[in-house]
């Protein structure tokens, strides 16, 4: 520590306020008063400033705080906003939510609610038709082999279909 404050200037307190010292001065003092030994100086901007017991445990309380804090962070990852922002972006907009939105998952809920309770309300030939386009993923041209007729007549089919099937969700 003495490497430390070789050179600074200390300061310690007096009946009138603060005197400015040298460290040199300070380590002479320590050695012919034995009291100089209990004072506590806290390193500030370069230069040792004495101050109470209570004034060094809190700072040094402090300290020890954000050091944990530093560390805490580092161990979990933490990031700050601030980091992230630059005169372009803004550090908040960065940052994207993985997590599912609820919105979303009751919407669609709700809208496969409907789109069973719809397709429950279809014939059987119109709800095989839909499967076999859409689930099995045939071709037109495949589906109107299967039922010996045209594909624009499986295709008119379909659109029928799917226009009801329309017409049934949004009641």
């Amino acid at each position: 520590m003495a490497k430390d404050f070789a050179k600074s200037k200390c300061f310690i307190k007096t009946d009138n306020g603060y005197k400015e010292i040298t460290y040199e001065e300070l380590l002479h003092r320590e050695e012919a008063d034995p009291s100089y030994k209990a004072r506590k100086f806290l390193p500030l901007h370069g230069m040792l400033m004495e101050v109470t017991p209570e004034e060094y445990q809190a700072f040094y309380k402090e300290q020890n705080r954000q050091q944990y804090i530093n560390r805490r962070s580092i161990d979990r990852g933490d990031i700050s906003y601030d980091m992230l922002t630059t005169d372009e972006k803004d550090g908040t907009n960065i940052l994207v939510d993985n997590a599912p939105d609820i919105v979303e998952q009751v919407e669609k809920r709700i809208m496969l609610d409907k789109l069973r309770t719809s397709l429950a309300l279809l014939s059987e030939e119109e709800l095989q038709m839909l499967i076999s386009l859409f689930y099995l993923e045939m071709t037109e041209r495949d589906l109107a082999r299967e039922y010996q007729i045209s594909q624009v007549a499986i295709h008119k089919r379909k659109q029928r279909i799917l226009e009801k099937l329309k017409k049934l969700l949004e009641n």
